[in-house]
């Protein structure tokens, strides 16, 4: 008895250094400049840039969550010419990518960043605010606090409608007055700063730098601010856009090498792919990537699936990979897509891989987006090509479901008894919700009347390796 108890404790102390073992998260303030000085198309820029960062921060630490906080002096499109410091927050912090990449223009006219970290300085503490104008009015925080600040700001420059990066009610260079708000984050709440500034003025660039926190790579010059926690430290996590957010093709890699300051993965395995569109997938498409598990994990499956970049429903892709080591690779083809096909799907989507691994006892999944900087979508499901595709895998029509639509009892009948098959059905989720191993039947009896109603896709995979399906519909 005593033998067994110190069994079972030595094993609980093993999984509790596992779980410690993996880093805890953060959450992250993703604060965008919607001032007059950012056009439509820097915004677009911009957006391009924040839903990549989002991307990669919570494929690093499946515990990250992120808030996106646009800052202005007045309504996008408003022209009653009254301004003043606002914000409007996207959502809560999230830890779903659909969500969170949900960005639109918000604002205009100025940006004032000191009054902008007030206003959200009261929405984590949930205090109301007349200049948060969102209908998302909090910010429910319990996690080490990092904002980062997409801006192409001045330090400060012109009245109500200018540009200011320090306080707009005392400017004096070298003052820890000046940068109020940014002194309360970081002394009051612990925050961490990142700023990404597409400006080459001086007085902006080294405000600019000042106010983000050590770490990173920039080492160049400050404006003095003797009260800062991070006085007289470098290098600070300072990114200079000279050019603005738009990405140039040797920065394939800017938001991923960003995040590896920012973020600890420590524990939780990463991936990362890279795709180029191909939107319509009229050639073979390849898809190249990497993965990365900790030590003592498993892996055990690597699936892809396209993800709507407006509402954020999921397909499975038929994904036949060729891995060595930890590379893969795979050339998708029109056929992969029949699923989508089947479901009607049309509109814009993203590939997004899913590594599916064990450690410690448990099961995890962790998922990764094209990493290419460039392109808001990676498939395009109006394209003639796609919606043209087969919507059968297979030559010949292998089995028959009957009834269909169903209420939840349905038949699989096979044209011949294969010596040997595996019969999957699975959600448009991609996970199994039946299976069954197959030998000299022609006819199987399925009950799915406890799942939600829906397309269900069946997949037989016969002794020839050869996958044949079909779409159940469950009313």
């Amino acid at each position: 008895m005593k033998k067994s108890f110190l069994f079972l404790l030595m094993a609980f102390m093993m999984s509790w250094g596992t779980f410690k073992a993996q880093a805890g998260g953060s959450d992250y303030i993703i604060m965008l400049d919607n001032g007059s000085s950012t056009d439509d198309q820097s915004f677009l820029e911009m957006k391009r840039g924040a839903v990549k960062l989002i991307e990669q921060l919570l494929m690093c630490n499946l515990k990250n969550r992120v808030a996106v906080v646009h800052y202005g002096a007045g309504k996008y499109g408003d022209t009653s010419g009254v301004y003043k410091p606002v914000i409007y927050i996207e959502s809560d912090f999230t830890s779903d990518h659909a969500v969170a990449q949900m960005i639109e223009r918000r604002l205009d006219f100025g940006d004032h960043f000191n009054e902008a970290l007030g206003f959200t300085s009261n929405a984590l503490d949930g205090l109301s605010s007349p200049s948060i104008i969102s209908p998302q009015a909090t910010l429910n925080g319990y996690q080490p606090l990092k904002v980062v600040v997409f801006t192409d700001a001045e330090r400060n420059t012109g009245a109500l409608n200018g540009s200011y990066l320090v306080n707009y009610a005392d400017t004096t260079l070298n003052s820890p007055a000046a940068f109020k708000n940014v002194l309360a984050f970081k002394i009051n709440r612990g925050a961490q700063f990142t700023m990404i500034h597409a400006n080459t003025n001086t007085l902006a660039v080294r405000a600019a730098a000042s106010i983000s926190s050590t770490g990173g790579l920039y080492g160049g010059a400050l404006e003095t601010n003797v009260a800062d926690p991070d006085y007289g430290i470098l290098p600070r996590l300072y990114y200079n856009r000279p050019n603005g957010f738009g990405m140039s093709s040797f920065e394939t890699d800017y938001w991923k090498d960003m995040v590896g300051h920012l973020c600890n993965s420590s524990g939780w395995a990463t991936m990362d792919f890279k795709y180029e569109p191909g939107q319509c997938i009229s050639g073979p498409a390849i898809i190249n990537g990497s993965y990365n598990l900790p030590a003592g994990a498993v892996f055990e499956d690597l699936r892809l699936f396209i993800e709507n970049i407006v509402t954020g429903e999921l397909y499975p892709v038929l994904f036949t990979t060729t891995i060595t080591g930890s590379n893969f690779s795979s050339a998708l083809q029109t056929s992969d897509f029949v699923y989508a096909v089947s479901a009607g799907a049309t509109g814009q989507y993203k590939l997004k891989t899913l590594l599916v691994y064990a450690y410690g006892g448990d099961h995890y999944n962790t998922y990764s987006y094209n990493n290419y900087p460039y392109f808001d979508y990676d498939i395009d499901m109006d394209c003639p090509v796609l919606k043209s595709a087969p919507k059968t895998l297979g030559r010949e029509a292998f089995f028959k479901l009957t009834p269909n639509p169903t209420t939840g009892l349905f038949k699989v009948i096979l044209n011949n008894a294969p010596k040997s098959a595996k019969l999957n059905v699975m959600d448009l989720a991609g996970n199994s919700v039946y299976s069954k191993v197959l030998g000299n039947e022609k006819e199987i009896d399925i009950d799915i009347s406890s799942r939600k109603e829906g397309v269900y896709i069946v997949n037989i995979l016969n002794d020839k390796n050869e996958t044949y399906s079909e779409k159940i519909i469950k009313k």
